[in-house]
């Protein structure tokens, strides 16, 4: 099993030079910086008013997905973030975070909760994420992480060396799919790095360790030459590309459960993670029907179509948070811009060509 090699390799820190195959989760290591997601609030940015009682389900599907299709048709019970925690909060113990923990995630986001029991049954997802116990609000703060980093765990240990299983939610929704990994590891798409050298990442170029208005995803996730021999994250394929997608969705359900909790004068990129996987996921696609025809045909129709029906699930679920948390200032910085470059037209029309081949009724 891949899981083997995987926890061998996994560090705290973004270090994976010396994993030949780290499968999943190998750049979603380290602490992160203020504002995004996991890391501390960036603190004096105006958030707008506290979010009071509960912040209610969408209004409206989005209008960027296809009610006649897999996307629009997706649908889930919303976590409700006025469950009140009042009596868990008041027995708080720092010695004993994962009780507290569970006992949150089973209230508000029971998705949540299947993640991370299920994360830790083979190694200690919790124990490897959580920096700061010292109160329940701090702890509150870290739930996205953790509901992240342990679905990466689970993913994982479902998975083999040719296949990837994605967990959506505990309804229960898995989907399997196999051959995404990158061809010069036993896959049939290509480095995901790549597409950092496309016509998009200049428009929000990446970090490189500072600035402002950059990509600080792409530092992590599309990191490294898939043409120099030596692994870096992102010689990693489509599979691992999707997985943090899948995950990042995770992320931004887990904030809204907790969007009052969190609603504390700063803001965090929450929303902002969601949308650069979902512009990832698009130009992925389109540098595949450009440039990689063979690993564009397996996307869109190899393995019994099951990566199309993937793309498009994860797609509807992911548009149905970010209708959620609409407005919601503190989970969001840069989330308009990104939204900008999820609506590009020639983009979403990537989308519509997933619909298409799966042979959705137009509206």
């Amino acid at each position: 099993m891949t899981s083997r090699i995987f926890w061998a390799c996994l560090s705290l820190t973004l270090a994976l030079a010396g994993c030949d195959d780290s499968r999943m989760m190998g750049t979603d290591a380290g602490p992160l910086p203020p504002g995004v997601d996991g890391g501390p609030p960036l603190m004096g940015v105006d958030a707008g008013p506290p979010v009071m009682g509960d912040a209610g389900p969408p209004l409206q599907p989005s209008p960027l997905v296809d009610p006649n299709c897999v996307d629009g048709m997706f649908t889930e019970v919303l976590p409700d973030p006025s469950v009140s925690i009042a009596d868990l909060v008041a027995s708080y113990s720092p010695g004993d975070a994962e009780t507290y923990i569970d006992g949150v995630l089973m209230r508000r986001y029971s998705t949540g909760y299947d993640l991370v029991v299920n994360g830790r049954m083979r190694q200690d997802c919790v124990g490897f994420f959580l920096r700061d116990t010292s109160s329940a609000s701090q702890v509150d703060g870290q739930l996205s992480t953790l509901v992240h980093e342990c679905g990466h765990f689970y993913d994982n240990d479902l998975s083999g060396f040719s296949d990837n299983v994605y967990v959506i939610n505990d309804s229960p929704l898995q989907l399997s799919c196999s051959g995404g990994d990158a061809t010069d590891r036993g896959g049939m798409t290509f480095a995901r790095s790549r597409i950092v050298n496309d016509s998009y990442q200049s428009a929000r170029p990446p970090c490189g360790g500072s600035g402002s208005n950059c990509d600080f995803y792409a530092d992590i996730y599309l990191d490294g030459d898939p043409d120099n021999g030596t692994f870096e994250g992102g010689d990693q394929g489509f599979n691992l590309l999707f997985e943090e997608t899948v995950q990042y969705v995770n992320s931004l359900a887990t904030s809204y459960a907790f969007t009052n909790e969190l609603n504390t004068g700063g803001r965090s990129s929450q929303r902002d993670g969601i949308l650069t996987f979902l512009w990832y996921v698009e130009r992925y696609l389109r540098m595949a029907r450009l440039d990689y025809p063979a690993a564009y045909q397996h996307l869109l129709t190899g393995d019994g179509g099951c990566w199309r029906r993937a793309i498009l699930t994860v797609w509807g679920r992911a548009f149905l948070y970010l209708q959620a948390t609409e407005g919601m200032s503190h989970l969001g910085i840069a989330d308009a811009q990104l939204m900008s470059f999820v609506m590009t037209p020639e983009l979403l029309e990537e989308i519509q060509r997933l619909r298409d081949a799966e042979g959705c009724a137009a509206p």
